[in-house]
């Protein structure tokens, strides 16, 4: 874990206890499991290979207090979430991902008290039931983040068997006195005990836990902090969330660089991983602004280096393509809001093979960067910017945000960006409607194009109906790009359409196209059958 991350959740779980009374809590229950929705789930063809369904999503992460406030408390909540369904189906995305739910003692809801009950200002059971429902109804799925690697210190049985070796919950924890009053816990921050899943009951309940919120609907789970969780227990807990639900889908959370450290993931374990080693090279930093490839400052080899790192994982493995989320800077603020730059991220997560990612807000380019302080975390979090006063039905005002970042009249926003032609939000619609429409960009070819210039890079994804070429100058420089398409494995003459600019394009008879890159140029080139 970064270092400056680190002191600022440190800091912020040492002022949620000096400032709040103790919070009493019932033994943690697991509800009974209420009437499931629509959606069969989906029969995967090997207890390895992810359903057939996450093949087609585009993630959309939600955190649900920062998105939509339906009653006017300033807190978004799930009815709010419902309430922009419609909205979300306008962008082209079909599979949210709700940051966690649960009652817990912080407002981001890592440290759960209880597994049972959902905090208190998201709304009740009834509105994450509707919710479901009402995504199931227009053929959207809903994962939710589901913390497995620890609890709170404030979780019933954590509290029940602190400086109490005879408690019945003594070996829930990993305890490292005798006395029962030192632990293992999440870096090193004592408000998040580390469970021992060696231990029989911790693994039940855990279990139980998965199979009550498949039982309302959900459609998978992202496990956060994976890393924590020892290899036994996630292969454990994969076989009983398949044959809960075969089509239910299992995302892992593991931040690490090295594709070789996140390799074993993926034996039956994970259906997906979030693709650390492709963000950091796009992003250089989740704390600091103005580095990796989207800036200019590493080259198109380290892209390469990144993308070639699947042959180290399992054929049916998926990734996660994504330059930002919850835990990471902004796109918007990470390549100081050059409008050119958020466009490259976004043609790379949504043209790459794997599965999509856009975190709430980045369709707008909503800016935020990890501020400083107990809330370091909340700029990056901060509401969803629906309107162009910034104020009005919707907006979320829970977070006082001192840097301002959603001030009226600055173009970032709903409503001054959906349908604009030329805005970001029609550019991200734009890449979506062809990932909809092209199976190819979801599950075709891939390869890379030799070039000369050493800022650009280009790839081209084909199958028997389709042929896109992307090409990207990274550079503040115009380049002269001359691709080799001679040894593509399909022939492609006629005319093809330029997405990016508009108008069409053709091939030369000699096969050696030649493409005119503007500074920070990202082009999407198409030719059909």
């Amino acid at each position: 874990m970064n270092l400056r991350r680190l002191v600022t959740l440190c800091m912020t779980f040492v002022l949620l206890a000096a400032c709040s009374k103790t919070i009493v809590t019932p033994a943690p229950t697991v509800m009974a499991p209420p009437t499931p929705t629509t959606i069969p789930p989906t029969p995967t063809t090997s207890p390895n290979e992810s359903p057939a369904w996450f093949r087609d999503a585009i993630l959309y992460e939600i955190v649900p207090r920062s998105f939509y406030d339906s009653n006017d408390d300033g807190v978004g909540d799930l009815p709010g979430i419902t309430s922009k369904l419609d909205y979300i189906q306008a962008l082209g995305a079909n599979t949210l991902w709700l940051t966690p739910v649960f009652s817990a003692t912080s407002s981001f809801g890592l440290d759960v008290i209880d597994y049972a009950t959902l905090s208190p200002g998201l709304g009740t059971q009834d509105d994450l039931n509707n919710l479901i429902r009402q995504a199931h109804s227009r053929k959207m799925r809903v994962v939710m983040d589901l913390p497995v690697a620890y609890t709170s210190n404030e979780f019933a049985y954590f509290k029940d068997a602190y400086n109490k070796p005879a408690s019945a919950y003594s070996d829930w924890y990993q305890w490292t006195n005798t006395a029962h009053t030192a632990y293992k816990s999440y870096a090193n921050l004592r408000a998040l005990p580390l469970l021992n899943h060696k231990n029989g009951s911790v693994q039940s309940y855990l279990i139980q836990v998965a199979q009550t919120w498949l039982s309302a609907g959900v459609d998978g789970f992202r496990v956060s902090d994976a890393a924590s969780v020892p290899h036994e227990f996630l292969k454990l807990f994969r076989q009983a969330v398949k044959q809960a639900n075969s089509g239910a889908v299992l995302l892992g959370e593991v931040w690490n660089n090295d594709p070789k450290k996140l390799a074993p993931y993926f034996h039956d374990e994970f259906d997906a991983l979030f693709d650390a080693p492709l963000y950091y090279t796009l992003a250089g930093s989740a704390e600091r602004n103005g580095g990796g490839l989207l800036n200019g400052r590493s080259t198109p080899a380290d892209l390469d280096a990144a993308l070639n790192a699947t042959t180290l994982y399992t054929p049916t493995a998926q990734l996660i393509r994504l330059a930002g989320a919850h835990n990471t800077n902004r796109i918007a603020s990470l390549v100081g809001q050059n409008a050119a730059r958020e466009r490259m991220a976004a043609l790379l997560v949504l043209t790459l093979p794997g599965t999509p990612l856009i975190y709430y807000g980045d369709e707008i380019g909503m800016p935020g960067s990890l501020g400083s302080g107990v809330s370091a975390e909340e700029y990056r979090r901060v509401a969803m910017d629906w309107t162009q006063s910034g104020k009005g039905a919707g907006m979320v005002t829970w977070f006082k945000d001192a840097a301002k970042v959603n001030k009226p009249n600055d173009n970032i926003s709903v409503e001054e960006q959906q349908n604009v032609k030329d805005s970001l939000w029609s550019f991200y619609k734009m890449l979506i409607t062809q990932r909809r429409d092209h199976a190819v960009l979801r599950d075709g070819s891939f390869q890379t194009v030799a070039s000369p210039c050493r800022s650009c890079y280009a790839y081209l994804r084909w199958d028997a109906n389709d042929f896109y070429l992307v090409a990207i100058n990274f550079s503040d420089q115009t380049q002269s790009v001359t691709l080799d398409l001679t040894k593509t494995p399909r022939n492609v003459s006629g005319p093809g359409e330029d997405l990016t600019r508009g108008g069409t394009v053709s091939l030369p008879s000699n096969g050696r196209y030649t493409l005119t890159m503007e500074a920070r140029d990202a082009r999407l080139l198409h030719w059909g059958k």
